[in-house]
């Protein structure tokens, strides 16, 4: 990962290309299963994140089981998706990734925080990381590999949105849209 402007510039190589083809799913159940993790975990680490999402927070405790959960859940795993699926086309990510975090700027007035940004990463890393650890035909360097390369996939997703958010409340578009 080179950080030039402040933005995470990567190229994941052959084997790391591999490695997360090879750990990545679009089958439902492994996308949900991922999606429900990253907001658990989101959840249960810093609560004050339910109350950007006012039609799960209604549920209170019982929001797993709502369908506004299980939607949301599978969003933002939608994201990972297209990072894997355009692994072979980077540049095409950064618009798109820099895109979603201008989108959070209409969040503000709910409370979301920066900070937030953090937050999200860690879940993606350590759910990642659990679904790595779950896998049986990897070895442990293979797992231990993969950990890293799943690293990466956060830190360059949340650092692009985290650009994104903030070029956003400037009024600042680094990427618009093609005409």
């Amino acid at each position: 990962l080179d950080n030039k402007g402040g933005v995470e510039q990567w190229l994941p190589n052959p084997r790391e290309r591999e490695l997360l083809r090879r750990t990545w799913s679009d089958e439902f159940k492994f996308l949900y299963e991922l999606g429900s993790s990253i907001y658990i975990y989101i959840f249960e680490h810093n609560p004050h994140c339910k109350q950007l999402f006012p039609s799960i927070a209604k549920y209170g405790d019982d929001y797993k089981d709502s369908r506004e959960f299980r939607i949301q859940a599978l969003r933002f795993v939608q994201t990972i998706s297209q990072v894997v699926k355009n692994i072979y086309h980077m540049d095409r990510l950064e618009s798109y990734l820099y895109g979603i975090g201008q989108l959070h700027c209409k969040y503000a007035h709910r409370g979301f925080k920066p900070e937030y940004w953090d937050d999200f990463k860690d879940a993606m890393e350590h759910s990642l990381t659990d679904h790595m650890n779950s896998l049986s035909d990897l070895d442990a360097q293979q797992r231990s590999e993969a950990v890293a390369i799943w690293r990466k996939v956060a830190h360059y997703i949340i650092s692009h949105m985290r650009t994104g958010y903030f070029d956003g409340l400037k009024s600042i578009n680094n990427h618009p849209p093609l005409t």
